[in-house]
Formats: structure tokens, C-alpha cells, sequence
């Protein structure tokens, strides 16, 4: 009986050890699961050619680095603000070796930390990079004449020139250009990419009386926000000729009066901030130009076809219709040494000063 009693006793105590054993194995497997077991890993590295793992882009972070050994994806974690944590926005799922963060705000600095990840868990946070997406140029940054007014052209029929005046289209007449109804972006379809919210086109005085730019800025976010790219076209050499009185224009609405101009092509400014908008310029410039995204095209108009001699009608027309604007009536003509007789459909433009006061 005694030996009976021993052997259960004997029994018993192992198996309240085996227990024992048991329940530490299964809370160091749980411990390993959520404290990165997955750590074992190797660490996330940059590559060789990237060695911050990021590229700012126009709205946008391009994130990089070399595939680890065993990863079945990874998260990358972000904020705008330093000392990113697993406690920060996750991206999760990501698969490939590389990840491109769209919709960010230009001119913002986000800071980022990224982490391996396979059945057993998440690995540790790799240490914090950090990019702020380029602002896009503008005209004035970057091109060579950019968009500051100067001086006023005088002896044009109604009135003189002088400032900044933007296209008016169907009504609208915003003292800041945007231009941004669908019927507007439709008609401007040759210049404008797919997704374009907005435009806004101006004419400047420059060059103390003597020269203008025509001046086009595209944007695919609502109100002209996200500039996507623009098109600046610098003239001189301007000269006013004689004044002239239309029977009849082919453009209803527009002056009967008239001053002949001449100016010369300059120069030519163009940028694109999306492969759309690339695509679109190029398409315009029949290939005779070769963009890069997010890179300034900045020469001489003489190397894309310029014309010697651009004879163009001109009337600046002061207090119409009641109105405290100030209206810019231009008429373009395609051939050279050949003034038009009168506005057509195809070749006016009617503008408003820019400061919406009169001159």
C-alpha cells in the first residue's frame, strides 16, 4: 500500500511539472510574437544609391530598401512630427522592397520608420529617415524672365497696358486668375493633362513697356492648389504701330477699335510636374522638345520654332459695362509680318486686369 501511495505521489509531482514546464513555454511564445521574434531577421537597409531610403517627389515620398531574407511584407510608420513609434500611422501589407507615399503636402516634412514583418510578428523599427516633398517652381523661381511687372505700354487704342492680366472665360473673372470650371479645362484640353482641376493664364507687361509674357499655370487640385505645371512664353522688342477701325469682328462681344503690335519670341519656359502633364507638352511641341518630370525647361524660343515677327491686334478698354475693370483685347495671327483686321473666334483672348481696378 505504501508503495502504491509513493507512486502516485511520484506521478502526481511530474505532472504538475510538466504543467508547469508547459505553461512557461507558452508565455515565452507569446512574448515572442508581439517582442519581434521576427527580429531575427535581417535589419532593413538602404540601398546603396539611396542611402537615406527616401526620394522627395511633388506630393509625394518615395521610400526604398533592400529586400530582407525571410520578410513576408513590411510597415512603415509616419508622422509629420520626429520620434516616429509603432504607435504612429502604419502603412501595413506592403510587399514589395519599396513604397511611394502618395497625397502629401508639398513643403511638409515627414519622418518615417520602417519594419519587417513574418509569422512570427514585427520586427524592430529600423532607424527614422525623414523628406519634405519639393515645393513645385513657379514662373517666377524658375524661369528667366519670370513674373514681375514692369513698366506700361503706351499709344494702344482705349487706353495703356501695364500689370498683370488674366484670360476671362464664360463669366469668370477671379481678381486671381483661377480659372477652374470643366467647361474651361475642356476647351484648354490641348494644353492641359488628364485630372487638371484648374488654370490660370495671365498676360505681364515687362521689360519696362517693351516686352510681355504670356504666362499658363496648370493644377490638379481644387482652387489652383498642386501646380502641376506650367508654359511661359517671353516676347520683346514690342513696338506699337498704327490704330485701326474693325467693320465687323468675327468675336461678338469685342472691340471695333484696334492698335497693330509687333514683338519678337524670346524666350520659353516650361516645367512639368507629372509624366501626364509631360506627356501633353510634348505632345503640343510635336516631340520638338524632351522634358523631365519635375525639371525646368528654360532656352531660347529660338530653338523650338520661334517666329520673327508675331503682328498681333491689341485694345485696352477701361470702366466698360459699368464695371470697375480694366479689359485686355488681344488678337493673335499665325503669320508673320501679317496683321489681322479684325477679333475671330479662333485667335481672341479677352483678359482682366489682375487687381480688378482700372488703369
Amino acid at each position: 500500500m505504501k508503495k502504491i501511495n509513493f507512486w502516485i505521489a511520484l506521478i502526481t509531482a511530474i505532472i504538475v511539472l510538466i504543467g508547469s514546464c508547459a505553461s512557461d513555454d507558452s508565455s515565452s511564445t507569446s512574448t515572442a510574437s508581439t517582442d519581434n521574434s521576427s527580429s531575427t531577421l535581417d535589419p532593413m537597409t538602404c540601398p546603396s544609391d539611396n542611402t537615406d531610403c527616401i526620394t522627395a517627389g511633388w506630393h509625394q515620398n518615395e521610400l526604398d530598401w533592400n529586400a530582407v531574407s525571410g520578410a513576408t511584407s513590411y510597415t512603415i510608420y509616419w508622422s509629420t512630427s520626429t520620434g516616429v513609434s509603432s504607435s504612429s500611422t502604419a502603412i501595413t501589407g506592403i510587399t514589395d522592397d519599396n513604397y511611394t507615399h502618395t497625397g502629401l503636402d508639398n513643403g511638409t516634412t515627414y519622418y518615417y520608420k520602417a519594419a519587417t514583418v513574418n509569422s512570427a510578428g514585427t520586427g524592430s523599427l529600423s532607424d527614422e529617415s525623414s523628406a519634405t516633398p519639393r515645393t513645385g517652381s513657379t514662373v517666377t523661381e524658375a524661369c528667366t524672365f519670370g513674373e514681375a511687372a514692369s513698366g506700361t505700354v503706351s499709344g494702344l487704342k482705349g487706353a495703356n497696358a501695364s500689370g498683370t492680366y488674366y484670360h476671362s472665360w464664360q463669366g469668370q473673372e477671379p481678381s486671381d486668375g483661377c480659372i477652374d470650371n470643366s467647361s474651361a479645362i475642356s476647351a484648354f484640353s490641348v494644353i492641359v493633362a488628364s485630372g487638371t482641376k484648374g488654370v490660370r493664364h495671365a498676360a505681364i507687361i515687362q521689360g519696362n513697356g517693351n516686352a510681355f509674357t504670356d504666362s499658363w499655370s496648370f493644377y490638379m487640385g481644387d482652387n489652383c492648389t498642386k501646380q502641376s505645371g506650367f508654359m511661359s512664353f517671353y516676347y520683346d522688342n514690342l513696338t506699337v504701330s498704327d490704330n485701326i477701325t474693325i467693320a465687323v469682328n468675327d468675336a461678338s462681344s469685342y472691340p471695333l477699335e484696334a492698335t497693330k503690335v509687333l514683338y519678337k519670341d524670346n524666350y520659353m519656359c516650361v516645367l512639368a510636374e507629372t509624366a501626364s502633364q509631360e506627356t501633353t507638352i510634348e505632345t503640343l511641341f510635336s516631340s520638338n522638345i524632351d522634358l523631365t518630370v519635375g525639371t525646368v525647361f528654360d532656352s531660347p524660343n529660338g530653338t523650338v520654332g520661334a517666329m520673327d515677327n508675331n503682328t498681333v491686334l491689341w485694345t485696352v478698354l477701361d470702366n466698360i459695362s459699368s464695371t470697375t475693370l480694366n479689359y485686355f483685347y488681344t488678337e493673335d495671327n499665325e503669320i508673320a509680318n501679317t496683321y489681322p483686321d479684325n477679333f475671330t473666334d479662333n485667335g481672341a483672348t479677352a483678359w482682366h486686369a489682375g487687381d480688378n481696378i482700372t488703369r
